[in-house]
C-alpha cells in the first residue's frame, strides 16, 4: 500500500485498478478511466503529462529522492484467528466487562460527533500512550494474552443494547486491549464488486474480531 502524497488518502489495486479512501471526507471512490489510465502508468514509472499531474494532484504515490516509495504501515496476511476456535480462556472478570461497555458507548459517541479522522487519530493516540509495539513477533504467550483479551471484550459486547457494526465495535477493541498494555492494528477492507467496505483488528498475523476466511476476501487499504 504505497502511500499518496495527501496523508488522508490510501489506495489498493483490485484486479489491476486501484480504489481510494479518503479519510478526511469519509468516503470511497474511483477515478475517471482516463485519470486511472495515467495514475497506473505513473506506478509503473511513467513521467505524468502535465495536464494529469494538475488533475491527480494529491493522488499521486509520493517518491522519495532515491526513487522508491516510503512504505506504508504493513500488515501480515491473515492466517489464525482468535475466534476459530474460541479460546477456553478465564472467565470474564466484572471489571473488563463495564471496560468493554465504556469502550463502545465512547466510541460511538465519537463517531456521532466527531469526524472519522478525529476518532481515528484519538485512538491512535490513546494506543501510542498505553501500548507498545512487540518486535520480537508473535510468540505464543502474546497470542495467548490477546485472545483472552479479545474474548474478555467480545463476550460483554454481546449484551451491549447497540447493534454491532465493524467500525465502532473495532475501534473501542483497539482501546480496549491498549488499556492492557496490548498494541494492535485497525485494518481497513475492501471488496470491489459490489463495493463495500470492512474493518477489523489485527496482530501481525491474527485476527483478533473476526474470521480468517472474511478478512482475506477483503483487500486492506488502510492499516491504522
Amino acid at each position: 500500500m504505497p502511500r499518496c502524497i495527501d496523508p488522508d488518502l490510501s489506495y489498493c489495486l483490485i484486479d489491476g485498478r486501484p480504489l481510494f479512501l479518503d479519510l478526511a471526507a469519509d468516503r470511497y471512490f474511483r477515478l475517471s478511466d482516463a485519470l486511472e489510465c495515467a495514475f497506473l502508468a505513473h506506478l509503473r514509472g511513467a513521467t505524468a503529462s502535465a495536464s494529469d499531474t494538475g488533475c491527480l494532484r494529491g493522488l499521486l504515490p509520493a517518491v522519495a529522492r532515491d526513487g522508491a516509495q516510503p512504505a506504508s504501515t504493513a500488515i501480515d496476511a491473515p492466517r489464525e484467528s482468535a475466534m476459530e476456535p474460541m479460546p477456553h480462556g478465564k472467565a470474564v472478570r466484572a471489571g473488563a466487562a463495564l471496560g468493554a461497555f465504556s469502550d463502545v458507548s465512547s466510541v460511538q459517541l465519537q463517531l456521532r460527533y466527531r469526524t472519522l479522522k478525529d476518532t481515528l487519530a484519538s485512538m491512535a493516540r490513546y494506543r501510542d500512550a498505553r501500548a507498545h509495539v512487540q518486535d520480537s513477533g508473535l510468540s505464543h504467550a502474546l497470542q495467548h494474552r490477546l485472545c483472552e483479551a479479545s474474548a474478555a471484550f467480545r463476550i460483554p459486547r454481546l449484551y451491549h443494547p447497540a447493534a454491532t457494526r465493524c467500525l465502532p465495535d473495532s475501534i473501542a477493541l483497539v482501546r480496549f486491549l491498549a488499556r492492557r498494555g496490548l498494541f494492535a492494528h485497525l485494518v481497513f477492507g475492501v471488496v470491489a464488486t459490489p463495493l463495500s467496505a470492512h474493518c477489523w483488528v489485527q496482530v501481525r498475523h491474527l485476527v483478533l474480531n473476526d474470521t480468517v476466511g472474511n478478512a482475506c476476501a477483503h483487500t486492506p487499504i488502510r492499516v491504522v
